[in-house]
């Protein structure tokens, strides 16, 4: 693999200023790729060489201007990489808004950047273009408390999985991320707690999740990663 193995690919980053789509884009731009990082107007920590791109993606109106200032920017797109998200209470403890902005933010917005970022790449005329969706392995433990999130998350691997086979015929790659538990600030702990539960082994850092997109990202054309699961040592597992 060469030193840029993403030279003058067109990557854009939704989450990009969270912990791992920050680590995602600052891997992405060195590894030669032009990459437009997309968040909330509220979240400014975005990776130094990226193009900013401030705006609420569960609206379709901002997803509409998210991927006209993408044509605008990079003149079009290769990779995208969904990882924006938010956290969630159980059920019966979240309002009925607060519940439907965790669908719209964590499900909606994936599928509405999919569909924009295919046409792209159909326009592209290459053939190693790729969808990069970020889950969760909660729709495999299913913890209690986690029933919003994970209707959320367990819509992300199905339409993961099944854009996957759609897009094979297209030679367009659509790879499912499962990460368990991240050390970011989507965990309601202090900095300090969560650097203590990554010295645990009990939470990944973001940056581990960000090679392992990396590592979908780089392989050549005819390798499909599928569905890759990374997870801390000390997992949660109830």
């Amino acid at each position: 693999m060469t030193d840029r193995p993403l030279e003058n690919r067109r990557v854009l980053v939704t989450g990009g200023a969270g912990g791992v789509g920050r680590e995602t884009a600052v891997r992405m731009l060195a590894g030669g790729a032009r990459v437009v990082s997309a968040d909330i107007p509220s979240a400014t920590r975005h990776a130094k060489g990226a193009v900013v791109y401030a705006g609420d993606l569960s609206r379709q109106d901002e997803l509409d201007r998210l991927f006209r200032f993408v044509d605008s920017q990079l003149g079009g797109l290769d990779i995208l990489v969904a990882c924006a998200g938010l956290p969630a209470n159980a059920l019966m403890d979240i309002s009925d808004n607060g519940w439907r902005e965790v669908i719209d933010a964590n499900l909606v917005s994936y599928v509405g950047c999919a569909k924009k970022a295919i046409e792209r790449i159909r326009r592209s005329g290459r053939e190693d273009g790729q969808i990069i969706l970020v889950g969760s392995i909660s729709v495999h433990i299913k913890a209690v408390g986690e029933s919003v999130y994970n209707a959320s998350k367990g819509g992300v691997a199905m339409f993961a999985e099944t854009l996957r086979k759609e897009m094979i015929p297209e030679k367009i790659r659509v790879t499912l991320i499962e990460p368990g538990a991240i050390a970011t600030h989507l965990q309601p702990y202090s900095a300090e707690k969560l650097k203590a539960f990554e010295h645990s082994l009990e939470m990944l850092p973001a940056a581990e999740v960000a090679e392992a997109i990396l590592f979908a990202a780089t392989r050549p054309p005819g390798v499909d990663v599928v569905t890759l699961r990374i997870e801390p040592l000390v997992q949660k597992i109830v």
